[in-house]
């Protein structure tokens, strides 16, 4: 991938579910794997997850690096709803609306998702430590 071909794409999605899906850390993994695949993205290290039993911050946590950025998921299964935040960030453009579709089919109730260009000219307003400001 050339330089003038890269889209510094960030997506943050919001799911709320009446059961979260993502309790055992093989299927999370999983998930992401089909994520990837479904996105048309390569898998520079595999997916891997872990649970936190902290309480009030019960639930899952898994990451996946792509050639072209990351992909991570957080789960927690105690709240009412139970939620989960999955971000994608990939410098190669990608249909975020087929993930959409992917949490929904897991039985989403309220899904969501923002979208950021995360390019150098896209800063304006950001709090930039060579301006003095941090």
């Amino acid at each position: 991938m050339k330089a003038d071909q890269l889209q510094h794409k960030h997506v943050l999605f919001n799911a709320t579910f009446e059961k979260t899906p993502f309790l055992k850390e093989s299927f999370a993994c999983d998930w992401i794997n089909n994520i990837v695949k479904l996105i048309n993205m390569e898998i520079l290290y595999p997916p891997k997850a872990c649970r936190c039993d902290l309480e009030g911050n019960e639930g899952l946590s898994a990451f996946c690096l792509i050639t072209t950025s990351h992909i991570a998921l957080h789960s927690w299964e105690k709240t009412q709803p139970n939620y989960v935040q999955l971000d994608v960030y990939s410098c190669k453009d990608f249909d975020h609306l087929l993930i959409i579709d992917e949490l929904k089919s897991l039985g989403g109730k309220r899904v969501g998702c923002t979208t950021h260009n995360r390019d150098l000219e896209n800063t304006k307003g950001w709090i930039m430590a060579d301006e003095g400001l941090l």
